[in-house]
C-alpha cells in the first residue's frame, strides 16, 4: 500500500531530509554487516561451531558463509574438506570452460 502523496510537492529540504536519513540507514547497516562478517569469521576460524549453524545464526546463506570464509583463508573443517575440494574442482573448470 503506497502512502497518500501530500496535497504539495515535497520541498527541496524534504527530499534532502530524506536522502541523508537514507544514507544514515544504509552506513549502519553496512556497519552491523562489518560486524557479524567479523564474528562469523571468528567463529569459524575457532571450530567451535559447526559452518550450518554458524550460518543460520547469521542469517546468511551457508554459500554467502562459505565465500566468506575462502575469501578470508579459513580451511574448512575436516568433515567437510572433501566437499569443498570437489567444490574446487568444479569451479576451476567451469573458469576454464567460461
Amino acid at each position: 500500500m503506497n502512502p497518500t502523496p501530500p496535497a504539495e510537492p515535497p520541498t527541496l529540504e524534504e527530499i534532502a531530509a530524506a536522502g541523508a536519513r537514507r544514507q544514515r540507514d544504509a552506513d549502519r547497516l553496512k556497519k552491523s554487516s562489518d560486524d557479524l562478517k567479523e564474528l562469523v569469521l571468528a567463529a569459524l576460524r575457532e571450530g567451535a561451531h559447526r559452518p550450518t549453524e554458524v550460518a543460520k545464526a547469521s542469517g546468511w546463506t551457508g554459500a554467502h558463509v562459505r565465500k566468506m570464509a575462502r575469501d578470508a583463508d579459513i580451511e574448512p573443517d575436516e568433515r567437510y574438506r572433501d566437499r569443498a575440494e570437489r567444490l574446487k574442482r568444479v569451479q576451476a573448470k567451469e573458469a576454464q570452460d567460461g
